[in-house]
């Protein structure tokens, strides 16, 4: 194809069968009115393999050699990665006071084990949320205790389904535009400066944190970590009401006694488990899990 405008238009059959291949194997629904999205990264795609059919591109990605390669590069750009560091403030405060409950109750007990504060970032895209978390953290890990024998450890771990978008979080490497939202005081702190107005996060806050690839609708069949908090925001969107309520329930498993989830405002009103129950916060929508 010399120009995306010799595609051929895409009529209802083959749309519906790039939308069900879509959510069969990543869950991700795509609804009538993103069909010019579909349509747009599709003709990017297949400019560049020099197909000429969505029919014919459509079979590459089962039958073709290297299908599994160019499945992830197709959804790599069939995924929206608009992400920010500190995104959510209400959301990163939410998360500061539990981590904070979290130590305040440890140091009040006669335990001397040290406190251990688990996250999961789920569709991390390329980690300016899981840096934003771990620098929250870090900053908590200044504060003294009051069982002076008590250490404070965390650890953080991103998952993503596009396996470019993990890459650039597992470098830690921003311009500084993508940095307006991270204070002088932490920038100085947790980034070391590099040419042409780059920056990267440094060794200290990068070896907290660990970035899997995954997929929201096969975490049933995944192991069974469990975390203090599970942090999912503007991900649930992409997917329908039955296949959200099923990825939430398998987050509830995943969460420790008295962990923390947060979602994204309004992603999955009205959600009941017998197993959490809601904050009562006006800007957030988060659970705690029963027994903290």
């Amino acid at each position: 194809m010399a120009a995306y405008e010799r595609l051929p238009d895409m009529d209802s059959a083959e749309f519906k069968q790039w939308q069900s291949l879509l959510e069969q194997r990543t869950g991700v629904w795509l609804s009538e009115n993103r069909k010019s999205f579909l349509v747009t990264n599709l003709a990017q795609r297949m400019r560049e393999r020099g197909f000429e059919s969505y029919q014919e591109y459509y079979e590459s990605l089962d039958h073709g050699v290297g299908s599994a390669l160019e499945w992830a590069n197709l959804i790599d750009l069939l995924t929206v990665h608009e992400t920010r560091f500190f995104r959510d403030p209400e959301s990163m405060e939410l998360v500061r006071n539990h981590a904070q409950k979290i130590i305040d109750r440890a140091a009040e007990s006669d335990a001397k084990e040290p406190v251990n504060i688990q996250v999961w970032s789920v569709g991390c895209s390329t980690g300016e949320e899981v840096y934003s978390l771990a620098m929250l953290l870090s900053e908590l890990d200044k504060q003294p205790l009051t069982n002076k024998n008590r250490n404070f450890y965390f650890g953080l771990t991103g998952a993503d389904i596009s396996f470019p978008a993990l890459a650039q979080a597992r470098e830690g490497i921003y311009h500084q535009r993508k940095l307006a939202g991270v204070s002088p005081d932490l920038l100085s702190q947790y980034f070391d400066s590099l040419a042409d107005g780059y920056y990267q996060v440094g060794n200290g806050l990068r070896h907290r944190t660990c970035f899997v690839q995954a997929n929201v609708q096969e975490l049933e069949s995944s192991p069974k970590q469990l975390y203090d908090i599970v942090y999912c925001q503007n991900v649930l969107i992409y997917f329908q009401n039955n296949r959200r309520e099923q990825i939430v329930s398998q987050f509830v498993n995943r969460l420790a006694p008295g962990g923390l989830l947060v979602l994204g405002p309004g992603e999955l009103n009205n959600l009941t488990h017998p197993l959490i129950e809601k904050v009562s916060t006006k800007h957030c929508q988060a659970y705690l899990r029963a027994g903290g």
